[in-house]
Protein backbone atom coordinates (compact mmCIF):
# COMPACT_ATOMS: atom_id res chain seq x y z
CA UNK A 1 0.00 0.00 0.00
CA UNK A 2 1.26 3.31 -0.95
CA UNK A 3 1.64 5.72 1.60
CA UNK A 4 0.59 9.33 1.33
CA UNK A 5 4.03 11.71 2.00
CA UNK A 6 1.68 15.38 2.35
CA UNK A 7 -0.72 13.74 4.94
CA UNK A 8 -3.63 15.09 2.36
CA UNK A 9 -7.06 13.45 3.08
CA UNK A 10 -8.72 11.39 -0.07
CA UNK A 11 -10.52 14.61 -0.51
CA UNK A 12 -7.65 16.53 -0.96
CA UNK A 13 -7.78 18.28 2.05
CA UNK A 14 -4.46 18.77 4.27
CA UNK A 15 -5.33 17.25 7.49
CA UNK A 16 -6.03 19.06 10.54
CA UNK A 17 -5.46 18.01 13.88
CA UNK A 18 -8.49 17.83 15.95
CA UNK A 19 -8.24 20.90 18.57
CA UNK A 20 -9.21 19.28 21.98
CA UNK A 21 -9.92 22.90 23.79
CA UNK A 22 -12.95 23.22 20.84
CA UNK A 23 -14.08 19.67 22.00
CA UNK A 24 -13.92 20.26 25.53
CA UNK A 25 -16.10 23.14 25.15
CA UNK A 26 -18.77 21.51 23.04
CA UNK A 27 -20.65 22.76 20.15
CA UNK A 28 -23.32 25.28 20.20
CA UNK A 29 -26.88 24.04 19.98
CA UNK A 30 -30.50 24.85 20.18
CA UNK A 31 -32.72 23.37 22.49
CA UNK A 32 -36.90 24.76 23.46
CA UNK A 33 -38.44 24.91 26.79
CA UNK A 34 -42.00 25.61 27.32
CA UNK A 35 -41.95 27.24 23.81
CA UNK A 36 -39.04 29.27 24.50
CA UNK A 37 -35.55 28.52 21.89
CA UNK A 38 -32.17 28.97 23.74
CA UNK A 39 -28.72 29.01 22.58
CA UNK A 40 -26.69 25.96 25.07
CA UNK A 41 -23.19 25.12 25.07
CA UNK A 42 -21.41 23.14 27.23
CA UNK A 43 -17.94 24.72 28.89
CA UNK A 44 -14.79 23.18 31.09
CA UNK A 45 -15.18 26.80 32.77
CA UNK A 46 -10.75 26.34 32.37
CA UNK A 47 -10.50 29.61 30.36
CA UNK A 48 -12.54 31.80 33.29
CA UNK A 49 -10.12 34.36 35.18
CA UNK A 50 -9.12 32.79 38.22
CA UNK A 51 -11.30 34.00 40.81
CA UNK A 52 -14.69 33.33 38.82
CA UNK A 53 -17.51 31.44 40.01
CA UNK A 54 -21.14 31.22 39.09
CA UNK A 55 -24.24 31.09 40.89
CA UNK A 56 -26.52 27.66 38.92
CA UNK A 57 -30.08 30.06 38.83
CA UNK A 58 -31.93 26.13 39.10
CA UNK A 59 -30.28 25.25 42.06
CA UNK A 60 -28.74 28.38 43.80
CA UNK A 61 -25.10 26.84 44.41
CA UNK A 62 -22.07 28.08 43.32
CA UNK A 63 -20.29 26.94 39.66
CA UNK A 64 -16.45 27.03 40.60
CA UNK A 65 -13.83 27.81 37.43
CA UNK A 66 -12.59 24.29 35.81
CA UNK A 67 -16.30 22.82 36.53
CA UNK A 68 -17.70 21.29 33.59
CA UNK A 69 -21.30 23.14 33.22
CA UNK A 70 -23.91 24.42 30.69
CA UNK A 71 -24.26 27.74 29.91
CA UNK A 72 -27.66 28.50 28.31
CA UNK A 73 -29.59 31.70 26.57
CA UNK A 74 -32.44 33.11 25.21
CA UNK A 75 -31.78 33.24 21.62
CA UNK A 76 -34.45 35.53 21.04
CA UNK A 77 -33.32 38.39 23.55
CA UNK A 78 -29.75 37.34 23.09
CA UNK A 79 -26.28 36.46 24.77
CA UNK A 80 -27.24 39.58 27.75
CA UNK A 81 -29.79 36.32 28.94
CA UNK A 82 -26.75 34.47 29.61
CA UNK A 83 -26.53 31.59 32.88
CA UNK A 84 -24.23 29.25 33.64
CA UNK A 85 -25.89 25.76 34.91
CA UNK A 86 -24.83 22.28 36.41
CA UNK A 87 -25.12 20.08 33.54
CA UNK A 88 -28.01 18.02 35.41
CA UNK A 89 -29.65 21.46 36.19
CA UNK A 90 -30.08 22.29 32.96
CA UNK A 91 -31.54 18.87 32.16
CA UNK A 92 -34.28 19.79 34.71
CA UNK A 93 -34.45 23.58 33.96
CA UNK A 94 -37.80 24.48 32.67
CA UNK A 95 -37.68 27.97 32.27
CA UNK A 96 -37.44 31.00 31.74
CA UNK A 97 -34.59 32.67 32.39
CA UNK A 98 -35.64 35.73 33.76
Amino acid sequence: MKSRRNRESKWGAEFQPLDMDRVRIGVKRTEIKRGVEYSVQTTSGQNAEQDKSWVCPHCNIEISKGQNHTVAWDSIRGVETRRHFHNSCWKAFQGPLL
